[in-house]
């Protein structure tokens, strides 16, 4: 009996999911067809470049509007059991609203573990491939034409590297100066007027290199007109770290970008806090499906225009929230991890205690 109800329910809910989640999608690309025609056209990327576009944009969509399809697909999955007299008959074959409800919880466990790997491995990869189209639809856009930054420093173990300016376009660092200290002491000093980056050596050309060492009994000075140096974990990637969205990263990306900013000295706490949102935007489908379960029992009468209002009330309180939480985190208001855990945490145990408190 359970086997069978559950496999009935869980059709139903599929069958909601998929046009919800499908209807979102359309809606999505519609908006967005009609905010970006006139820039295809005046930029003039071609139909094959739209098409891509959107290929690779469509998986960013489906990101976002699975949490809020399966709110409303649960909602909508319990309130045409009632509206069919159903739940009615479920109940008098001595089962429960909540426990014909566990399978559709099942699903929302499964969908997280679904939602942080299409994110973070579909997603991310998608998003990356559609750069070079966004650069062409956005060339004035300041994160397209920004091609060099100004007084870097880098805390390397005993050791400071210093670079007056870097050129993002052909990789060079210009000005630059490698100080190593024996604890207070300054033992070794090399200075060049130009740094570039060799693909081939996976390391670093120095040009017109002036070195000073001071040993306890003598100093030494000499010049080198070109050099070759390989500076740990100091790559133009982590320099034009400011050119990278943490959306670009996938959260194995981003755990060893967070390590190399630490032994380099460097703040961090932007990119943690948007690391713990990637795992925290995965449990959304259980939380939603918590709420969608409660709300469905709270009102077991209830029609679908009242379970899309409550759905979308549900999906803007969430989103402001977390959004409000990971500003907290950036600002260094609240730690990383409880400024956009804490939003999930509230609505867990508030859907929680809906679920449990309502009649069946």
């Amino acid at each position: 009996m359970y086997k069978l109800i559950d496999t009935y329910i869980l059709k139903k809910f599929y069958a909601n999911l998929v046009i919800t989640l499908s209807s979102f999608i359309i809606i999505f690309v519609i908006v967005n067809i009609i905010d970006f025609l006139d820039k295809f056209i005046e930029k003039g990327i071609s139909s094959k470049e739209i098409l891509l576009y959107y290929y690779y944009t469509v998986p960013y969509f489906i990101s976002i509007a699975l949490p809020m399809s399966i709110l409303i697909a649960t909602i909508f999955t319990f309130s045409a059991l009632q509206k069919n007299n159903e739940i009615t008959a479920i109940k008098a074959s001595g089962i429960s609203i909540r426990r014909a409800g566990i399978s559709i919880l099942i699903s929302g466990i499964l969908f997280c573990f679904i939602s942080f790997f299409f994110e973070n491995i579909i997603v991310v990869n998608a998003i990356q491939k559609r750069f070079e189209i966004e650069k062409k639809l956005k060339p004035l856009d300041k994160r397209y034409i920004k091609n060099r930054k100004n007084d870097i420093f880098y805390h390397l173990d005993q050791s400071f590297l210093g670079i007056k300016r870097f050129n993002y376009k052909n990789d060079s660092g210009y000005n630059v100066s490698i100080q190593k200290y024996e604890g207070s002491d300054l033992v070794y000093r090399l200075d060049a007027r130009k740094m570039v980056w060799n693909i081939e050596k996976n390391s670093w050309d120095l040009q017109d290199c002036h070195i000073r060492q001071w040993n306890i009994d003598h100093y030494v000075y000499y010049s080198i007109k070109d050099t070759n140096l390989v500076i740990q974990d100091i790559y133009p990637e982590i320099i034009k770290r400011d050119f990278v969205k943490p959306e670009e990263m996938d959260y194995w990306e981003l755990s060893a970008f967070i390590n190399k900013l630490k032994d380099k000295g460097l703040d961090y706490s932007r990119w943690i806090v948007n690391k713990h949102y990637k795992t925290a935007f995965s449990c959304i489908p259980l939380i939603m499906v918590i709420f969608g379960l409660a709300l469905s029992i709270q009102k077991p009468g209830s029609n679908y225009a009242l379970g899309m209002g409550l759905s979308i009330i549900v999906i803007f309180m969430y989103y402001s929230m977390i959004i409000f939480g990971k500003t907290l985190g950036y600002n260094n208001t609240l730690p990383p991890f409880i400024s956009v855990w804490s939003v999930n945490i509230i609505f867990l145990l508030f859907g929680t205690i809906l679920y449990f408190k309502a009649r069946t």
